[in-house]
């Protein structure tokens, strides 16, 4: 008889986020509207730029070798410097990640130990939720607002003795909710990590895509730090340059980028090497990023505003919304009485086949106790940056005849 080895208590309990699937029974022959993504468009990328940029790497002599090769876990020199001046580190403070996941995934494994407590916004991205719990934390939420969370009732938590090892947070155009928050906002928050001794885990993959003006950065000084600062500030070439490139990058004390670059030689060694030549091969030209930069903000604001009119066209005052300042997402809060999970409204959105990402992806585990709880069923998710403008009006259409005769 066999004896099987088993599986580990983590990997029997992480789950999955709950995506709302299609009931194909109800599906006709009218092509799917796909709101779920959260892509760049890939009719925007400069795929000839990219190809003559893998072919001056490999072409090159002194880079072919290199890139198909082992690399520095820091990242290739070149790229964290361009990183560093870019964002305006020393290049010291600068390590080069898988995407933004791994620089997550780096930053929890350096900070968490199990049993501690990783306090999040709520709602929040799903997938870093995961890697908190395979650190072995326990999760506890704040609700999120326009202009972020409440510090006031976080700094009453923590006069309560409430103690928390890191703090996640998405600071510019959120992921769902899209929001947006302040310097002072930012600068408030390290104050308070300063005081109380927890860490802040900032992602922000979708800081360059704004709309109407820069974000505003956090201070300088948790940002150049050399033996210790709260602040671990994560960023990715994914949402501009394509997620494929698996290219990001983490900004922290160098003192803290030294110790992730060992725990990372335990885990993937370094990021892709020709990936990291090839697209420093592209920053070298001037003023290539910021050019691609100005025509993607250009075309994901006329994408948002395209869908904004037809759901408030379609919708009136039915639904709630922020119209989006940048990134790739529209938090919409569904007319009064419909919630995602109830298999009638997943059926009328099947019928109608148009898919979303539904709210309750985003919903923190929260303790039964905690009276302020939301599940977020009563919100979806679009996705704009993937698709063209007569498709987001189409997939407004149809969440709009899908929805209305159920409210």
């Amino acid at each position: 008889m066999s004896v099987y080895a088993a599986y580990s208590h983590i990997a029997n309990n992480l789950g999955a986020p709950p995506f709302l699937p299609l009931n194909r029974d109800h599906v006709g022959d009218t092509p799917l509207v796909n709101l779920t993504g959260g892509v760049p468009a890939t009719d925007i990328l400069p795929y000839e730029s990219y190809s003559q940029a893998v072919g001056r790497v490999l072409g090159n002599p002194a880079t072919a070798f290199s890139s198909v090769s082992y690399v520095s876990p820091f990242g290739i020199q070149e790229l964290r410097e361009h990183v560093a001046h870019w964002r305006g580190v020393p290049v010291e403070n600068v390590l080069v990640t898988n995407g933004a996941m791994n620089g997550i995934f780096l930053a929890a494994q350096t900070l968490i130990d199990p049993g501690d407590t990783v306090l999040v916004e709520s709602p929040t991205f799903p997938f870093a939720l995961n890697i908190f719990r395979r650190a072995g934390a326990r999760l506890e939420s704040i609700a999120l607002h326009a202009g972020g969370i409440d510090l006031d009732e976080l700094e009453q938590r923590l006069r309560e003795g409430r103690r928390y090892k890191l703090f996640y947070t998405i600071p510019d155009f959120q992921n769902p909710a899209g929001t947006l928050t302040s310097a002072e906002h930012k600068g408030r928050l390290l104050a308070l990590a300063d005081r109380y001794g927890f860490a802040v885990i900032a992602d922000n993959p979708y800081r360059e895509l704004w709309f109407d003006h820069e974000p505003d950065g956090f201070p300088d000084d948790y940002r150049h730090a050399e033996r210790y600062s709260p602040l671990y500030e994560i960023g990715t070439f994914s949402k501009t340059l394509g997620p494929g490139w698996r290219v990001g990058w983490t900004i922290a004390s160098s003192d803290a980028v030294r110790r992730m670059s060992v725990i990372r030689a335990c885990v993937d060694g370094n990021s892709t090497a020709l990936g990291q030549y090839a697209i420093s091969s592209l920053l070298q030209e001037p003023y290539w990023f910021d050019r691609l930069l100005e025509t993607e903000r250009a075309l994901y604001r006329g994408r948002a505003q395209a869908l904004v009119s037809a759901l408030r066209t379609g919708f009136g005052d039915a639904v709630a919304f922020d119209e989006p300042r940048g990134g790739f997402f529209l938090w919409l809060g569904l007319p009064q009485g419909i919630r995602i999970d109830d298999p009638h409204v997943q059926d009328a959105l099947a019928r109608q086949n148009v898919l979303v990402t539904r709210g309750d992806s985003f919903a923190p585990e929260q303790p039964g106790r905690d009276p302020a709880h939301r599940d977020y069923a009563d919100h979806v998710r679009i996705g704009f940056s993937a698709l063209p403008e007569r498709d987001l009006r189409e997939g407004a259409d149809r969440l709009v005849a899908a929805l209305i005769g159920l409210a």
